[in-house]
Formats: structure tokens, C-alpha cells, sequence
């Protein structure tokens, strides 16, 4: 079996998961992992497939027929985290400041941990109607000491305005 990725985008509207999935289905491959959101005006899409090898050039053809998506695949292996990898969830909420997702990435990144999946938006505040950005992240490190990681996170959610709380995803 391949193992593809497929990302796609394209104009809102109702039936793109069903079009889609119904494509994919038809050419016998199964989902196994999917993320799908709104963004503005737009509908992405990111789905990972397993596929006969004699399948998947059929599957390409019918993809290209959908003429209201832009659809981009690409072939990728499985991975399972090492038994030693421990896995973290952070998350962070404050004022919506340019540049946050940078700088708390690129910290992430300087320490050698992995960002499995990050989700961010930004929401109204309830009660004064502030804008408030949210980041949710899954992390994962061989050897992370998650008390001195904590204690970075909160010293740069101080200078970034925000809170960040890291916790054992366990």
C-alpha cells in the first residue's frame, strides 16, 4: 500500500467533503487521517490516504477532474513516535500580537521539539469584546524537562502579553 497526502482548496460550499471523499472511495483507497476548516471564504482540506499502487494513478486522473479545487498530492510514509518520544500539549492565549506565532515557534524549534499539529484563531473576548488569540499545539521530545520548559514558556508569555500553559499530553 502508498501511503499519499492530498491537500486541496477551493471556494466554499456545500458537498467539497463528499465530492471529494466520494473520489477518493470510488478509486479504493481509505482515509486514514483528515483536517478540514474554513479559512475566509475558502475550504482546505488536508487528507491522508492508503492506496493499492495499482490504484493510484486513477486516483490522480479523477482528482484533476475536479476543476473547482486546487488539489496537490504526494506520497508519504507511516511513522510511529518512538516509545521513548513524550508527547505535550501547549496552550497559549492573550492579546492578538503580530508576530506571536513566530516567536513562540521559533523558541519551540531553538529547544529540538517537534510540533506534531498547531491550530490557532482568533475570538472575541465575552465579556469586553477584545480580540484574543488562541494556539493550541501538540509537541513532542525524547527527553523534555517539562518544569524548566514551563518555566521558558512563562517567562516569554510575560514579555509576549499572553499566557501559555504546557502540559503531558498522558
Amino acid at each position: 500500500m502508498e501511503h499519499i497526502i492530498i491537500s486541496a482548496f477551493g471556494p466554499d460550499e456545500p458537498g467539497i467533503v463528499s465530492n471529494l471523499s466520494g473520489v477518493i472511495t470510488n478509486s479504493g483507497a481509505n482515509i486514514k487521517e483528515s483536517r478540514m476548516i474554513k479559512l475566509g471564504t475558502d475550504f482546505t482540506i488536508m487528507i491522508l490516504i492508503s492506496i493499492s499502487e495499482n490504484n493510484s494513478k486513477s486516483l490522480e486522473a479523477a482528482l484533476k477532474k475536479i476543476d473547482y479545487l486546487i488539489i496537490h498530492t504526494k506520497k508519504t510514509f507511516l511513522q510511529k513516535l518512538s516509545s521513548k518520544t513524550s508527547e505535550y500539549v501547549l496552550n497559549l492565549s492573550g492579546a492578538d500580537n503580530e508576530g506571536l506565532v513566530h516567536n513562540i515557534t521559533e523558541n519551540i524549534s531553538k529547544k529540538g521539539i517537534n510540533i506534531e499539529e498547531m491550530g490557532t484563531k482568533i475570538e472575541n473576548a465575552p465579556m469586553s469584546g477584545t480580540i484574543l488569540f488562541n494556539m493550541n499545539a501538540c509537541l513532542s521530545h525524547p527527553n523534555l524537562d517539562l518544569n524548566h520548559f514551563q518555566n521558558e514558556m512563562t517567562i516569554l508569555a510575560d514579555k509576549l502579553n499572553v499566557e501559555i500553559v504546557v502540559t503531558s499530553k498522558r
